[in-house]
């Protein structure tokens, strides 16, 4: 007989803002915002930010003077930071469960059926606390037998303090009290267009929505309906997905802090972004049969120009300098001197194994490998010391004014040695 699955989802409390308090104690029960990349919009919010009334993606200007009212710490998105920490919360999880799905950022979906639990809060309890002590980063753990009541189950327990950031739905009693607790809006698939139309028919929570026939969900919400009443049931519908398959695309991109029209400010960002998805694509082990340059133009312009141009690699690569040479031809194709620009990026296309790509006839052997070596150790270089410690000189540090805003963003904590906290 097939065994249940048992659901755990890691949720780690307020990411972004837990992050930056990592590594400053002081901010610790302060209030704290982080905000987009371009200092425009608010990204993340501390409890105490949300007690404010203040909401999740207002633009910074209009809510500037009731956060410098109440003495708001701000920090600009350091992207780069939080994907690290991230990547050290999965380690763990991966040590705790081989069965894992990495859903998000800061969000993870663990099979822990077969791991021979007994006392399923107190495990819970156990994983907040070594995520805790190791990485610094609190963390809510929701478990239940299918994903939409474990992500139910987190957010119960990250609301209520007193269940000490762990919550069983497993038991008949803590499933019905979720159910009763979790409004229609806070159900996994329930968009803001649904939870309006389900209160209209009389529904208040999900207790309410799990008590519907498959035939009335069918009708009203379609097959998806059907397989959310089904999760909020206990049956679990949606399975893991461990699934690891390389992308179609690897794409860089970023809005500017001001409208750019001089052309050597878009090339400098046009080879960052390039050189940024060669790393990602020898990562892969891929090669890249087509590289793409695309405009966004500023949206005061009278006509807002833009546009984008695709070069084909012969043969397929992932040198750094040769996916900056078509970048920047790219470039060229749709650049206009004659309008500003807010965005800008690159697009790898046709992407294959290095191993099942077949040796062009004129291409020297040798060279191709000490070509290989070479990017393997300014790779390696970069990740010990610091992002672009190395640079191809088209990638001009001097020329940053395409750099987005990112006025307040705080140190490379865990990935420059530069910027290591100092004891004095």
């Amino acid at each position: 007989m097939a065994r249940k699955p048992i659901f755990a989802l890691v949720d780690c409390n307020n990411f972004f803002v837990s992050c930056e308090r990592a590594f400053r104690p002081d901010l610790w029960n302060k209030p704290v915002v982080v905000l987009s990349n371009n200092d425009g919009c608010i990204v993340a919010r501390s409890n105490e930010v949300k007690a404010m009334g203040v909401p999740m993606g207002v633009p910074y200007f209009e809510v500037k003077r009731i956060l410098t009212d109440n003495k708001v710490t701000l920090f600009s998105g350091n992207f780069a930071l939080y994907g690290d920490f991230s990547q050290r919360v999965v380690q763990i999880l991966q040590a705790e469960c081989p069965d894992i799905e990495v859903y998000s950022v800061d969000e993870s979906f663990l099979e822990i059926s077969a791991l021979g639990i007994k006392d399923y809060v107190k495990w819970g309890r156990d994983l907040r606390a070594k995520i805790l002590q190791h990485i610094g980063i609190p963390v809510s753990v929701g478990i239940a037998y299918s994903k939409t009541l474990a992500k139910g189950a987190a957010d119960y327990c990250k609301k209520n303090e007193s269940e000490q950031g762990a919550f069983s739905a497993l038991s008949e009693e803590n499933y019905i009290q979720l159910l009763n607790w979790l409004p229609l809006k806070d159900i996994w698939g329930v968009g803001y267009r649904t939870a309006p139309k389900l209160r209209e028919l009389g529904m208040v929570n999900a207790y309410d929505l799990a008590q519907v026939s498959n035939h009335w969900a069918q009708n009203r919400l379609g097959i998806r309906g059907v397989k959310m009443v089904r999760e909020l049931q206990g049956q679990s519908c949606y399975p893991l997905d461990v699934s690891d398959e390389p992308q179609k695309s690897i794409m860089r991109s970023r809005s500017f802090g001001h409208t750019i029209r001089d052309y050597y400010e878009l090339e400098a960002a046009v080879a960052t972004f390039a050189a940024q998805t060669a790393v990602k694509l020898r990562q892969q082990g891929e090669l890249a049969g087509g590289i793409g340059t695309f405009l966004y133009g500023s949206k005061h312009e009278d006509v807002r120009r833009g546009g984008s141009h695709m070069v084909t690699l012969m043969p397929p690569t992932n040198e750094t300098g040769k996916l900056i040479t078509g970048a920047l031809e790219a470039l060229k194709q749709v650049y206009d001197p004659d309008f500003g620009y807010k965005k800008a990026g690159v697009v790898l296309a046709d992407l294959r194994p290095v191993t099942a790509w077949q040796m062009a006839f004129d291409s020297d052997p040798k060279q191709l490998d000490t070509q290989s070596e070479l990017n393997k150790t300014i790779d390696k270089l970069n990740n010990r010391y610091g992002v672009r410690l190395v640079r191809h000189a088209s990638e001009d540090p001097n020329r940053n004014g395409w750099f987005s805003l990112r006025q307040m963003r705080s140190p490379a904590y865990t990935t420059s040695w530069n910027d290591l906290p100092k004891v004095s």
